[in-house]
């Protein structure tokens, strides 16, 4: 891969770690919008039970903080960025859910603070927004994180090794034949 094509995926790693990074300290540690606010919006997609809706509140944001992290130094990237865009179609599709059958949810992603789209009401913005955000998590998950990645070398896409492995060589003293 060339320079650019690196500096690029190098770019959106960095990106898409400080988006999940901040996103998860939103859920877990901000005192207007914790835990309790972030398992109240997910329990009002309605979708989980109850029991599950404390386990995913939990979770979540520990996934994003050790993906994120993953992401920062390197470690893993294709699939840090894998899991995350996993966990970004999820909640794209219970978004989509929720705005299907029409409730009235608020979005508890990044806490008080919004990216594109208002976190008082969930509306298609939202969909759209967590698209632009799988973006580079998909770039990062198939082509790697670009420079500074130590999981460079392992790439199911990358080109074929180019030179072949060395033929064992002929024992430099043969053992006398017998006639």
């Amino acid at each position: 891969m060339n320079i650019l094509g690196r500096l690029v995926l190098f770019v959106c790693r960095f990106a898409v770690a400080g988006l999940f990074v901040f996103a998860a300290y939103q859920k877990l540690f901000d005192p207007e919008s914790g835990p309790q606010k972030f398992a109240l919006a997910i329990n009002s997609f309605k979708i989980l039970p109850e029991h599950l809706v404390h386990l995913a509140a939990g979770a979540i944001p520990w996934i994003e903080v050790i993906c994120g992290i993953l992401l920062i130094i390197g470690l893993w990237t294709r699939a840090a960025a894998t899991l995350l865009a996993t966990l970004l179609v999820v909640l794209t599709v219970a978004v989509a859910s929720v705005l299907l059958r029409n409730l009235s949810v608020t979005c508890g992603c990044f806490g008080k603070f919004t990216l594109l789209c208002p976190h008082d009401k969930m509306t298609w913005c939202k969909v759209a927004e967590n698209a632009l955000i799988l973006v580079p998590t998909v770039l990062v998950a198939i082509f790697g994180g670009g420079f500074l990645d130590s999981d460079r070398k392992a790439r199911p896409f990358g080109p074929a090794p180019t030179h072949a492995p060395s033929a064992p060589q002929a024992a430099s003293n043969p053992s006398p034949t017998r006639a």
